[in-house]
Protein backbone atom coordinates (compact mmCIF):
# COMPACT_ATOMS: atom_id res chain seq x y z
CA UNK A 1 0.00 0.00 0.00
CA UNK A 2 2.82 2.64 -0.04
CA UNK A 3 1.88 4.14 -3.07
CA UNK A 4 -1.38 4.99 -1.79
CA UNK A 5 0.66 6.11 1.47
CA UNK A 6 2.19 8.71 -0.23
CA UNK A 7 -0.68 10.38 -0.30
CA UNK A 8 -0.48 11.73 2.86
CA UNK A 9 -1.86 14.27 5.22
CA UNK A 10 1.61 16.08 4.65
CA UNK A 11 0.61 16.76 1.43
CA UNK A 12 -0.25 20.90 0.75
CA UNK A 13 -3.22 19.86 -1.45
CA UNK A 14 -6.56 18.23 -0.15
CA UNK A 15 -7.32 14.63 -1.00
CA UNK A 16 -10.24 13.31 -2.67
CA UNK A 17 -11.82 10.34 -3.24
CA UNK A 18 -14.22 8.12 -4.99
CA UNK A 19 -15.10 4.43 -4.99
CA UNK A 20 -17.06 1.77 -7.18
CA UNK A 21 -17.42 -1.98 -7.89
CA UNK A 22 -18.33 -3.88 -10.87
CA UNK A 23 -19.28 -8.01 -11.15
CA UNK A 24 -16.65 -9.48 -12.87
CA UNK A 25 -17.82 -13.50 -12.68
CA UNK A 26 -17.19 -15.27 -15.71
CA UNK A 27 -20.43 -17.59 -17.09
CA UNK A 28 -19.96 -20.93 -16.47
CA UNK A 29 -17.71 -23.42 -18.93
CA UNK A 30 -14.90 -21.03 -18.51
CA UNK A 31 -11.72 -23.63 -17.56
CA UNK A 32 -10.70 -22.48 -13.70
CA UNK A 33 -7.42 -21.31 -12.31
CA UNK A 34 -5.18 -22.74 -9.68
CA UNK A 35 -5.16 -26.41 -9.84
CA UNK A 36 -4.09 -28.87 -11.86
CA UNK A 37 -5.80 -31.79 -11.48
CA UNK A 38 -9.19 -30.26 -12.11
CA UNK A 39 -11.59 -32.29 -13.39
CA UNK A 40 -13.67 -29.66 -15.49
CA UNK A 41 -14.46 -26.11 -16.21
CA UNK A 42 -16.19 -24.20 -14.05
CA UNK A 43 -20.42 -25.03 -13.34
CA UNK A 44 -21.39 -22.45 -11.39
CA UNK A 45 -20.93 -19.33 -8.73
CA UNK A 46 -20.48 -20.58 -4.88
CA UNK A 47 -20.36 -16.50 -4.74
CA UNK A 48 -19.64 -13.73 -7.14
CA UNK A 49 -16.34 -12.12 -8.52
CA UNK A 50 -16.04 -8.33 -8.01
CA UNK A 51 -13.77 -5.52 -9.11
CA UNK A 52 -13.60 -2.56 -6.62
CA UNK A 53 -11.58 0.47 -7.43
CA UNK A 54 -10.67 3.07 -5.51
CA UNK A 55 -9.61 6.04 -7.17
CA UNK A 56 -7.80 8.84 -5.17
CA UNK A 57 -6.54 12.34 -6.35
CA UNK A 58 -3.70 15.01 -5.06
CA UNK A 59 -3.56 18.18 -7.20
CA UNK A 60 -3.70 16.76 -11.11
CA UNK A 61 -2.19 13.61 -10.31
CA UNK A 62 -5.18 10.57 -10.47
CA UNK A 63 -4.44 6.89 -8.72
CA UNK A 64 -6.92 4.46 -9.05
CA UNK A 65 -6.72 0.87 -7.67
CA UNK A 66 -8.34 -1.62 -8.79
CA UNK A 67 -8.61 -5.14 -6.98
CA UNK A 68 -9.95 -8.26 -8.73
CA UNK A 69 -11.21 -12.11 -7.00
CA UNK A 70 -9.13 -13.52 -9.29
CA UNK A 71 -6.10 -15.51 -9.31
CA UNK A 72 -4.00 -13.53 -11.37
CA UNK A 73 -4.13 -9.78 -13.01
CA UNK A 74 -4.70 -9.78 -15.96
CA UNK A 75 -2.33 -10.16 -19.07
CA UNK A 76 0.34 -7.26 -20.10
CA UNK A 77 -1.34 -6.28 -23.48
CA UNK A 78 -5.13 -6.52 -21.24
CA UNK A 79 -3.92 -3.80 -18.71
CA UNK A 80 -2.10 -1.77 -21.68
CA UNK A 81 -5.79 -1.50 -22.94
CA UNK A 82 -7.09 -0.74 -19.61
CA UNK A 83 -4.23 1.95 -19.27
CA UNK A 84 -5.28 3.50 -22.49
CA UNK A 85 -8.94 3.39 -22.02
CA UNK A 86 -8.81 5.26 -18.47
CA UNK A 87 -5.77 7.55 -19.84
CA UNK A 88 -7.95 10.58 -19.53
CA UNK A 89 -9.43 9.68 -15.81
CA UNK A 90 -6.19 8.76 -14.14
CA UNK A 91 -2.54 9.53 -14.02
CA UNK A 92 -1.83 5.78 -12.45
CA UNK A 93 -3.63 2.23 -12.39
CA UNK A 94 -2.77 -0.50 -9.96
CA UNK A 95 -4.41 -3.81 -10.91
CA UNK A 96 -4.30 -6.37 -8.20
CA UNK A 97 -5.60 -9.44 -7.82
CA UNK A 98 -6.62 -11.89 -4.27
CA UNK A 99 -4.81 -14.70 -5.84
CA UNK A 100 -8.14 -16.99 -5.23
CA UNK A 101 -7.60 -20.71 -7.03
CA UNK A 102 -11.29 -20.69 -7.65
CA UNK A 103 -10.96 -17.92 -10.37
CA UNK A 104 -11.00 -18.28 -14.07
CA UNK A 105 -8.11 -19.02 -16.04
CA UNK A 106 -6.61 -15.24 -17.33
CA UNK A 107 -5.64 -15.09 -20.75
CA UNK A 108 -2.01 -13.82 -21.70
CA UNK A 109 -3.18 -13.25 -25.72
CA UNK A 110 -5.42 -9.93 -25.69
CA UNK A 111 -7.35 -9.41 -27.94
CA UNK A 112 -6.65 -12.21 -30.12
CA UNK A 113 -7.64 -15.37 -28.41
CA UNK A 114 -9.24 -13.75 -25.41
CA UNK A 115 -12.39 -14.88 -23.81
CA UNK A 116 -15.51 -12.97 -24.25
CA UNK A 117 -15.52 -12.54 -20.14
CA UNK A 118 -12.73 -11.14 -19.97
CA UNK A 119 -13.33 -8.35 -22.59
CA UNK A 120 -16.41 -8.14 -20.58
CA UNK A 121 -14.67 -7.56 -17.26
CA UNK A 122 -12.20 -5.13 -18.70
CA UNK A 123 -14.90 -2.86 -20.30
CA UNK A 124 -16.97 -3.26 -16.89
CA UNK A 125 -13.14 -2.09 -15.11
CA UNK A 126 -13.09 1.05 -17.23
CA UNK A 127 -16.44 2.05 -16.47
CA UNK A 128 -16.34 1.63 -12.80
CA UNK A 129 -13.22 3.63 -12.61
CA UNK A 130 -14.87 6.64 -14.59
CA UNK A 131 -17.49 5.99 -12.56
CA UNK A 132 -15.30 6.46 -9.26
CA UNK A 133 -13.72 9.36 -10.90
CA UNK A 134 -16.73 10.71 -11.11
CA UNK A 135 -17.94 10.33 -7.41
CA UNK A 136 -14.74 12.26 -6.01
CA UNK A 137 -15.15 13.89 -3.07
CA UNK A 138 -12.89 15.64 -0.25
CA UNK A 139 -11.35 12.58 1.78
CA UNK A 140 -9.56 11.75 4.53
CA UNK A 141 -7.34 9.20 5.02
CA UNK A 142 -5.46 6.72 8.35
CA UNK A 143 -4.03 3.57 8.94
CA UNK A 144 -3.86 0.87 11.66
CA UNK A 145 -2.58 -2.11 12.00
CA UNK A 146 -2.99 -5.33 13.93
CA UNK A 147 -2.74 -9.15 14.34
CA UNK A 148 -4.78 -12.55 12.94
CA UNK A 149 -3.44 -15.89 12.75
CA UNK A 150 -5.38 -18.09 10.00
CA UNK A 151 -3.05 -20.02 8.24
CA UNK A 152 0.65 -21.39 8.79
CA UNK A 153 3.56 -22.23 6.20
CA UNK A 154 3.01 -25.44 4.45
CA UNK A 155 6.78 -26.06 4.50
CA UNK A 156 7.90 -28.01 7.33
CA UNK A 157 11.25 -28.54 8.07
CA UNK A 158 12.11 -31.78 9.99
CA UNK A 159 14.17 -32.94 12.11
CA UNK A 160 16.98 -34.82 10.20
CA UNK A 161 16.47 -31.39 8.04
CA UNK A 162 14.94 -32.10 5.21
CA UNK A 163 11.59 -30.59 3.94
CA UNK A 164 8.26 -31.95 3.62
CA UNK A 165 4.91 -30.35 2.56
CA UNK A 166 2.55 -29.58 4.87
CA UNK A 167 -0.60 -28.71 2.63
CA UNK A 168 -3.39 -28.65 5.83
CA UNK A 169 -2.83 -27.73 9.60
CA UNK A 170 -6.12 -28.91 11.06
CA UNK A 171 -4.22 -28.94 14.41
CA UNK A 172 -3.41 -24.97 13.96
CA UNK A 173 0.03 -26.14 15.24
CA UNK A 174 2.39 -23.23 15.22
CA UNK A 175 4.70 -22.62 12.37
CA UNK A 176 7.39 -20.47 10.89
CA UNK A 177 7.90 -18.34 8.81
CA UNK A 178 4.25 -16.81 9.21
CA UNK A 179 3.56 -13.09 8.64
CA UNK A 180 0.24 -12.12 11.48
CA UNK A 181 -0.21 -8.61 10.08
CA UNK A 182 -3.22 -7.11 9.44
CA UNK A 183 -2.76 -3.76 7.67
CA UNK A 184 -5.25 -1.61 7.19
CA UNK A 185 -5.79 2.10 5.45
CA UNK A 186 -8.97 3.49 5.60
CA UNK A 187 -10.70 5.98 3.84
CA UNK A 188 -13.12 8.55 5.04
CA UNK A 189 -15.60 10.78 3.18
CA UNK A 190 -14.38 14.92 4.32
CA UNK A 191 -17.27 13.80 7.66
CA UNK A 192 -15.61 10.86 8.43
CA UNK A 193 -18.05 8.54 7.17
CA UNK A 194 -15.85 5.67 5.90
CA UNK A 195 -15.73 4.95 2.11
CA UNK A 196 -13.03 2.39 1.55
CA UNK A 197 -11.30 0.36 4.23
CA UNK A 198 -8.29 -1.44 2.66
CA UNK A 199 -6.37 -4.62 3.92
CA UNK A 200 -3.10 -5.98 2.94
CA UNK A 201 -2.76 -9.58 4.43
CA UNK A 202 -0.50 -12.26 3.90
CA UNK A 203 -1.95 -15.94 2.66
CA UNK A 204 -2.99 -18.19 0.00
CA UNK A 205 -6.80 -18.21 -0.76
CA UNK A 206 -7.09 -21.95 -0.82
CA UNK A 207 -9.91 -23.17 1.21
CA UNK A 208 -11.29 -24.63 -1.49
CA UNK A 209 -9.49 -27.60 -3.69
CA UNK A 210 -9.45 -28.89 -6.77
CA UNK A 211 -12.48 -30.51 -6.18
CA UNK A 212 -14.46 -27.26 -6.17
CA UNK A 213 -15.70 -26.27 -9.87
CA UNK A 214 -17.90 -23.06 -8.89
CA UNK A 215 -16.42 -19.44 -9.04
CA UNK A 216 -15.48 -17.83 -5.45
CA UNK A 217 -13.79 -15.39 -3.68
CA UNK A 218 -12.69 -17.72 -1.66
CA UNK A 219 -12.13 -16.37 2.40
CA UNK A 220 -11.30 -12.64 1.32
CA UNK A 221 -14.50 -12.32 -0.23
CA UNK A 222 -15.89 -13.63 3.25
CA UNK A 223 -13.68 -11.16 5.00
CA UNK A 224 -14.86 -8.12 2.73
CA UNK A 225 -18.54 -9.12 3.40
CA UNK A 226 -17.77 -9.06 7.01
CA UNK A 227 -15.82 -5.74 6.81
CA UNK A 228 -19.10 -4.13 4.86
CA UNK A 229 -21.94 -5.35 7.42
CA UNK A 230 -20.22 -3.98 10.21
CA UNK A 231 -20.01 -0.54 9.25
CA UNK A 232 -23.42 -0.99 7.28
CA UNK A 233 -22.36 -1.62 4.10
CA UNK A 234 -21.44 2.16 3.97
CA UNK A 235 -17.52 1.98 2.53
CA UNK A 236 -16.00 -1.01 -0.30
CA UNK A 237 -13.35 -3.38 1.58
CA UNK A 238 -10.13 -3.80 -0.51
CA UNK A 239 -8.03 -6.97 -0.25
CA UNK A 240 -4.62 -6.59 -0.53
CA UNK A 241 -2.68 -9.77 -1.18
CA UNK A 242 0.79 -9.75 0.65
CA UNK A 243 3.65 -11.86 0.01
CA UNK A 244 2.10 -15.09 0.79
CA UNK A 245 4.84 -17.34 0.23
CA UNK A 246 4.89 -20.79 1.52
CA UNK A 247 1.39 -19.18 3.52
CA UNK A 248 -1.51 -21.38 3.35
CA UNK A 249 -4.87 -21.38 5.68
CA UNK A 250 -5.28 -23.93 8.34
CA UNK A 251 -7.82 -25.26 6.66
CA UNK A 252 -6.43 -25.51 2.75
CA UNK A 253 -8.00 -27.78 0.53
CA UNK A 254 -10.87 -28.67 2.33
CA UNK A 255 -13.30 -31.04 0.62
CA UNK A 256 -16.40 -29.29 -0.38
CA UNK A 257 -18.07 -32.43 1.53
CA UNK A 258 -16.83 -31.70 4.85
CA UNK A 259 -18.55 -27.82 3.99
CA UNK A 260 -16.13 -25.94 2.84
CA UNK A 261 -18.08 -23.07 2.64
CA UNK A 262 -18.76 -23.23 6.28
CA UNK A 263 -15.13 -23.04 6.66
CA UNK A 264 -14.37 -20.63 4.01
CA UNK A 265 -16.58 -18.11 5.99
CA UNK A 266 -15.16 -18.80 9.28
CA UNK A 267 -11.79 -18.17 7.81
CA UNK A 268 -12.42 -15.12 6.40
CA UNK A 269 -14.63 -13.96 9.83
CA UNK A 270 -11.87 -14.62 11.41
CA UNK A 271 -9.72 -11.89 9.75
CA UNK A 272 -12.63 -9.76 9.02
CA UNK A 273 -13.44 -8.86 12.25
CA UNK A 274 -9.39 -8.30 13.22
CA UNK A 275 -9.69 -5.73 10.34
CA UNK A 276 -13.37 -4.45 11.89
CA UNK A 277 -11.48 -3.77 15.29
CA UNK A 278 -8.44 -2.09 13.40
CA UNK A 279 -10.82 0.12 11.30
CA UNK A 280 -12.74 1.28 13.98
CA UNK A 281 -9.62 2.41 16.18
CA UNK A 282 -8.36 4.64 13.16
CA UNK A 283 -8.62 8.52 12.93
CA UNK A 284 -8.66 10.04 9.81
CA UNK A 285 -7.43 13.30 9.20
CA UNK A 286 -7.75 15.97 6.40
CA UNK A 287 -4.87 16.76 3.80
CA UNK A 288 -4.16 20.22 2.92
Amino acid sequence: MFVLLSVSPGWSTALRAGVAKAEITPPTGVPMWGYSNRKGPATGTLDPLYARVLVLEVGSQRVALVTVDLGRSFGPAALDWLRNSTRNEVSILIVAASHTHSGPVISDEYPSGTPAWETSALEKIATAISEARSRLMDARIGTGYGFALIGHNRLRVNPDGTVSWFERNLTQLPTAPVDGTVSVLRVDTAAGQPLAILVNYACHPVIFGSDNLQYSADFPGSMARTVEEAFEGRPLCFFLQGAPGDINPYFAVTPLEEDAIAVRDHTGQLLGREVVRIAEDIHTLLSG
